[in-house]
């Protein structure tokens, strides 16, 4: 089974997402070897020994579009980074791509036309419990589509979660995405029973977010945020004063995520930051997530040009400075439209801003100093830090062994006073920018890349 490619992993496990078909045929004609009385049995043998086997499993109609083309895909399984650092492997659940609400981006939009699949609660949870049993997943990541209320689809998250958890006894790790428009008693429960929370902003401004969501509200998702922040923070605080974790219900224990869709609005790359930093500082939230805009078919924003992937890529760069590197929001540099440069890394950007802070002296520099030179993250700062005393850091080759990427680091470097250096960065020329794409396709999606994050 473990030499199986993912195809057909996942043909297997939807073949496990339909009620069992126990026992054997009963009532008139059910042993007189009729496949036409007796619902489709085959008897393998005649006498009164004679065994029957059942007929063979189809999907029932609302899982039979699970593989066409334009259809989201409800099953996909991917390797992960936790919250502390180590990697794991997840089977992203999307429990339907029927939605009641007509986002204009959304591949998923009540007007679209595309074959909708549904997976009930007990069907997800057979599947999970199956795949986690063959070794193919550690955790789970469900997602969904709103069609109808959102209390009701709260409802169908919140059973498998209890299934998992209550009946099956499942202390793994739970990533589900809550769907905006709860009522209180359900997002603490929700919350209760998941490892990890997420909600999808989508935009920064209330304002703007109408303009490409009209069916949703800023407020009422933000609400929603708060309220399973405050039980994420109290239950951090009651583990630091002694109580253990309770593994079945540990209450968002690895911190929230948000989403934000980039470029599907006028929003800049500043505004998406601000308000990023603004939530990080009420605690809670372990990190953000940002997805490009993809025009997708047959929606109002299909002929609306796709957003760079080098600006989301950007983005997670500057969100790695806010949370990692000890910068603030108002150290991050921005272009003249209020957006990240392309052409240049966050930290690069703000390192050639501030020629006053370099060069930075290796054998003397303190972390803070060290981890804000180009091509040097914390673990390299910590590294040189600890060993530059019983080391000798000779030059450049050292430097490397060290795990710095010397190609950007050593122009804002000294040792022992010498510049390994003497240019700072540099730039090769062209006739286009970056964000110019020239000679890319205007293409368009069936589906979004930003759909299992």
């Amino acid at each position: 089974m473990q030499s199986m490619g993912l195809e057909q992993k996942i043909d297997l496990l939807m073949s496990m997402a339909m009620d069992d078909q126990d026992g054997v045929p009963s009532g008139p004609g059910a042993m007189s070897g009729n496949s036409s009385r007796n619902g489709g049995w085959t008897r393998l043998a005649d006498g009164p020994g004679g065994r029957y086997v059942p007929p063979p499993r189809q999907l029932p109609p609302r899982l039979r579009h699970t593989k066409e083309v334009g259809a989201l895909r409800p099953l996909n399984i991917r390797n992960v980074r936790t919250a502390g650092g180590t990697r794991t492997t997840l089977l992203r659940i999307l429990m339907t791509n029927a939605c009641s609400f007509n986002c204009h981006y959304c591949p998923m939009r009540r007007d679209r036309n595309l074959p909708r699949t549904l997976l009930k609660p007990a069907e997800l949870v057979r599947i999970f419990l199956a795949a986690h049993a063959r070794g193919w997943c550690e955790g789970l990541f469900i997602t969904t589509g709103i069609p109808g209320r959102p209390v009701k689809v709260m409802d169908d998250l919140i059973e498998v979660l209890a299934l998992l958890r209550e009946r099956h006894g499942f202390r793994g790790y739970i990533h589900v995405k809550m769907v905006p428009g709860g009522d209180d008693a359900q997002i603490e429960r929700l919350t209760a029973l998941a490892s990890r929370v997420s909600v999808n902003l989508e935009a920064p401004c209330g304002q703007h977010l109408t303009q490409i969501a009209p069916e949703k509200n800023l407020a009422t998702t933000i609400a929603g945020l708060e309220r399973t922040r405050a039980q994420v923070i109290d239950g951090w605080a009651e583990e630091r004063a002694g109580r253990p974790r309770d593994r079945l219900h540990p209450g968002g224990s690895a911190g929230m995520t948000m989403q934000f869709v980039v470029g599907a609005t006028a929003d800049t790359d500043r505004t998406i930051l601000d308000t990023v930093t603004g939530l990080y500082a009420g605690g809670g939230i372990h990190h953000s997530q940002f997805s490009a805009f993809r025009p997708i078919r047959e929606t109002p924003m299909e002929d609306m040009k796709a957003a760079p992937a080098l600006r989301e890529h950007r983005l997670y760069q500057a969100d790695h400075l806010l949370r990692q590197y000890g910068f603030g929001a108002g150290e991050i540099a921005y272009d003249q439209t209020g957006n990240l440069p392309l052409s240049v890394d966050p930290k690069c950007a703000w390192a050639l801003a501030h020629p006053e802070r370099f060069p930075v002296e290796i054998r003397t520099a303190p972390m803070a100093e060290l981890v804000r030179v180009p091509g040097i993250g914390p673990g390299t700062a910590r590294r040189i830090v600890a060993e530059r005393h019983s080391v000798s850091i000779r030059g450049l080759a050292d430097l490397r062994k060290l795990g710095a990427v010397t190609a950007r680091a050593a122009g804002f470097l000294t040792l022992g006073g010498r510049k390994l250096q003497d240019v700072r960065w540099s730039e090769q020329l062209g006739f286009w920018q970056p964000e110019d794409e020239v000679g890319t396709y205007q293409l368009q999606y069936d589906v979004s890349p930003g759909t299992f994050r």
